[in-house]
């Protein structure tokens, strides 16, 4: 059915305002130290806001599914890389590459 000018209430039936679209990765559980980052285990589930696999600069990360509680301030392991968080809204301000010992 089409949507005919002004808006209708039954246009918007199903529409949701509050849906976030999150994606779900595994990190390490997080520290506050960057010492021993890359030999954490990718064992804690997380979600972000991005649109790839893992989040990228910028991206907020979420502890939750519903994406409405973002992570604290902490580095987060992904297995080759790890995520740094310097503020407490869970926007990734750096991704870093782990170097071979």
């Amino acid at each position: 059915m089409p949507i005919a000018y002004p808006y209708r209430f039954s246009d918007w039936y199903g529409y949701d305002k509050d849906c976030t679209t999150v994606t779900q990765f595994s990190g390490s559980s997080g520290q506050m130290g960057i010492k021993f980052i890359c030999d954490q285990s990718a064992n804690t589930n997380y979600w972000h806001n991005g649109s790839a696999a893992y989040p990228q600069v910028g991206d907020t990360v979420y502890t939750n599914s519903a994406g409405t509680t973002t992570t604290a301030d902490r580095y987060i392991n992904l297995g080759l890389s790890y995520l740094t968080f310097s503020n407490l809204n869970g926007v990734v301000t750096n991704l870093d590459i782990c170097s071979p010992p």
